[in-house]
């Protein structure tokens, strides 16, 4: 294995999304005007967006194709599929070209791009998960302080746990990954659920990828830089879904860049909307990984006290046998992690963790 970088392909899922797509790849181009290897932009046009090959489709380093099936893991797919192929046709070898995935409403710097590379060359890990601060963008309402202040709390609690229980939520708005390691994981899968008896969309393309790749022995590191802005507009829109862990449990919507909530704060009871989004956090940052037989370093139990520590150590993992299809998997997998017992062991354990 090595850490030399000879391309960056960058995938952009886009459902609704024109003028986000078009500003994030105009700043990505200029962006690679300012990196030492050749980047090329590929933009996943899930409709919706207009005619994105008229308007892109000057320069030679922008690629969009077009996905009929809905939802961003598709997206994300087409497009890692689109740069892989066109790598094997040169002859590049899969192990020197890294793939970033950012949003359609992102905004990166000048830099990014060139802070990847040095970002990847210093690392060993085979997938690199970055930053992104959630803002509003230009032309978006603004975010209410006590809103991103409240957000910044409950999700402390996510880079604590990954000390112990590693990361599984690579984060689909700033990640890295070496295009061999994204081939062999299976590229990305798009998740689903049943809502009133009808199958619909629902988020987590991006952490069904990063539990996937642990299981299959793949190593995600947490990388300082780079950072870049994405959207705050499904937070805007409910911040007190948002903030109690309710918004990315329903099916997936577009979310208008100008909605914003109708009222703020909210008659909900902060102590209540609290608790439950903190042990949305310990359900998917650490549950998540236990159910699923993923190494948690016994370390760990200092925080946890014993008694804690033996009960997060009962929960028996969900065995992934030959004959179960992963979308069975993790059905299944969310199912057993939200399970009653489940949500009150998280329940506890961030009351633990917070001294309570």
């Amino acid at each position: 294995m090595t850490n030399r970088v000879r391309a960056l392909g960058i995938i952009i899922p886009a459902h609704h999304d024109g003028p986000r797509a078009r500003a994030l790849t105009a700043g990505l181009l200029a962006s690679a005007d300012n990196c030492s290897v050749p980047a090329t932009v590929v933009v996943g046009d899930n409709g919706g967006n207009d005619d994105l090959n008229r308007d892109l489709g000057s320069d030679s380093r922008v690629r969009v194709v077009t996905v009929a099936d809905r939802g961003p893991g598709h997206a994300r797919t087409a497009a890692a599929h689109h740069l892989v192929n066109a790598w094997d046709a040169q002859g590049m070898p899969l192990d020197d070209v890294w793939i970033v995935s950012l949003d359609a409403d992102s905004v990166v710097s000048p830099t990014f791009l060139a802070d990847w590379v040095a970002t990847i060359k210093a690392s060993s890990a085979d997938i690199l998960s970055g930053h992104s601060i959630l803002a509003p963008l230009p032309g978006e309402p603004p975010l209410p302080g006590d809103v991103a202040a409240a957000s910044s709390f409950l999700w402390s609690t996510a880079a604590f746990l990954e000390q112990f229980a590693g990361i599984v939520n690579v984060g689909g708005c700033n990640h890295a990954v070496r295009a061999r390691v994204c081939a062999a994981n299976g590229f990305y899968l798009q998740p689903v659920a049943v809502e009133n008896g009808r199958e619909v969309i629902v988020p987590g393309d991006d952490w069904d990828f990063g539990v996937r790749a642990r299981m299959r022995g793949f190593t995600i590191g947490r990388a300082e830089s780079p950072t870049c802005l994405t959207s705050a507009r499904r937070i805007t829109s409910d911040p007190a879904g948002f903030l109690a862990g309710r918004t990315y449990e329903k099916e997936f919507r577009p979310v208008a860049a100008g909605t914003v909530a109708t009222a703020w704060p909210p008659a909900e009871d902060w102590g209540e909307m609290a608790e439950k989004g903190r042990t949305r956090v310990v359900t998917h940052f650490l549950m998540k990984g236990v159910v699923a037989g993923l190494h948690v370093e016994d370390s760990l139990c200092w925080f946890l006290g014993d008694a804690l520590w033996r009960e997060l150590e009962a929960v028996p993992p969900l065995v992934l046998t030959d004959d179960t299809s992963w979308q069975r998997y993790r059905t299944e997998l969310i199912a057993r992690s939200f399970s009653p017992e489940l949500v009150d062991l998280a329940r506890r354990i961030s009351h633990r963790l917070l001294g309570v």
